[in-house]
């Protein structure tokens, strides 16, 4: 790759994917907007991205840090900035100077898809203990996604140039979105190196988030892993040519032997406020065995029978309320419900919200709705499927009924928070139990 074929690709790579607005926030997270800033509040820290500051003078540098750093602040998050080798010299200058701290520089690498080697029989996996397998073909409760796990967060030359920590990667929906993908390198069955990349929607490029070994294999197999034949995004149904990744050491030797080229340098600049964050996100995805212990209890506990024939499909021994639902009421629904999961909840407690044969979710009903923060994930009028509202011991939620068109609330105190408003709103009950 030629310099002016080098300059070109920088150009669309700063242009599509540094300044980019995700089409979803990632899972549990707020992003806001800020003249070119793209800043990411994920509860537990928070990053910035933006497109080229070459026309905004010093004075507007130092002003967007600012407001930046008082944003972060205001939240108690820390926040990773990235400083790439072509943008304004004032911008490292400011970020020091409001308190960031500089990590070592890496190289960010660019590689086309046509022009890297194909993997060999042997890498491309076809024997279930050698070459590289995808850990999303599994879900995160792959046992394969511990091995990778440990890899990511052991110490080491590879940790510091991870583009994506593979705990962020997880948390904003890497076993879950189409556009992401993670996998391992096996050796004669034990898992000797983890990858993980994305596929930023509208971008030419795959990014990868890290590597935690110098294995240039990862890379050369998304081409398949990631992307179906003739490199079309199986999500996209459009080419991605590129690959990029932010490499320092072996990797960096790695992946330039395999036909990478470097674009520029980036650094991190981290901050971190003086106490300490917040240990979890307001929202996350529900972890795969914790959402097959809650749905086994709920069975076996409430006698839910998913069946479109069989409409008692939830009945148990705490003190509960049925009322049929109104499809035109549904917001109403939501305004009385909410506050009342909030109110029987202690800060801190979480509630589990399932949604049968979809993506479930964990959350802090204190930190969802308002300003600043998360949606709240799910509903209580049961839009399509069955909806639960969950405290995690099954002392209390809400269960919505598609087909009978019902809403049963279960538990005494939260059944005390909501009655008399869903009795106004939809009429007296259909059933009581307990």
């Amino acid at each position: 790759m030629d310099r002016l074929e080098r300059a070109r690709v920088l150009g669309a790579y700063t242009a599509q994917v540094r300044g980019r607005v995700p089409r979803l926030p990632p899972t549990g997270a707020v992003v806001e907007l800020d003249g070119p800033l793209v800043r990411t509040h994920c509860g537990t820290h928070g990053t910035v991205g933006h497109g080229p500051l070459t026309d905004i003078p010093r004075a507007g540098i130092a002003e967007l840090v600012r407001r930046g750093l008082d944003s972060f602040a205001a939240r108690g998050e820390p926040v990773r900035w990235k400083v790439h080798g072509h943008d304004p010299g004032a911008l490292a200058a400011e970020l020091t100077a409001a308190g960031f701290k500089a990590g070592p520089e890496r190289s960010l690498l660019v590689a086309e898809f046509a022009r890297l080697e194909p993997l060999t029989a042997l890498e491309r996996g076809r024997a279930p203990r050698a070459g590289v397998h995808s850990l999303n073909s599994g879900g995160s409760g792959s046992p394969w996604w511990e091995a990778a796990r440990a890899l990511a967060e052991a110490p080491g030359p590879h940790a510091e140039p991870h583009a994506e920590p593979l705990a962020d990667f997880e948390a904003d929906g890497g076993p879950v979105w189409k556009e992401r993908d993670a996998a391992v390198l096996l050796e004669d069955g034990r898992v000797i190196a983890a990858g993980w990349a994305e596929v930023p929607r509208g971008t030419d490029f795959l990014v990868i988030g890290g590597v935690t070994g110098p294995h240039a294999q990862f890379p050369r197999a998304w081409r398949e892993l990631v992307t179906p034949p003739e490199h079309y995004h199986r999500s996209l149904h459009r080419p991605v040519p590129y690959c990029v990744a932010e490499a320092a050491g072996g990797l960096r030797t790695a992946l330039l032997a395999a036909g990478f080229a470097e674009l520029t340098t980036v650094r991190t600049h981290h901050w971190a406020p003086p106490t300490a964050p917040a240990r979890s996100r307001p929202v996350a995805l529900l972890d795969p065995r914790g959402e097959d212990r809650l749905w086994d209890r709920v069975e076996r506990e409430y006698g839910f029978q998913p069946r479109i024939e069989r409409f008692r499909a939830f009945e148990g021994p705490a003190a509960g309320a049925t009322w049929r639902l109104d499809c035109a009421l549904a917001d109403e629904l939501e305004r009385i419900v909410r506050p009342a999961l909030q109110a029987v909840t202690r800060p801190g407690e979480r509630l589990a919200w399932l949604d049968w044969n979809h993506t479930c979710y964990d959350f802090d009903p204190h930190r969802v709705g308002g300003p600043g923060e998360p949606d709240w994930p799910g509903e209580a009028y049961p839009n399509g499927d069955y909806y639960l509202f969950l405290d995690h011991d099954l002392r209390f939620g809400t269960f919505g009924h598609p087909w009978e068109e019902t809403l049963t609330v279960f538990g005494a105190d939260l059944l005390a928070a909501v009655g008399g408003g869903l009795t106004a709103l939809l009429g007296e009950p259909l059933r009581r139990t307990g």
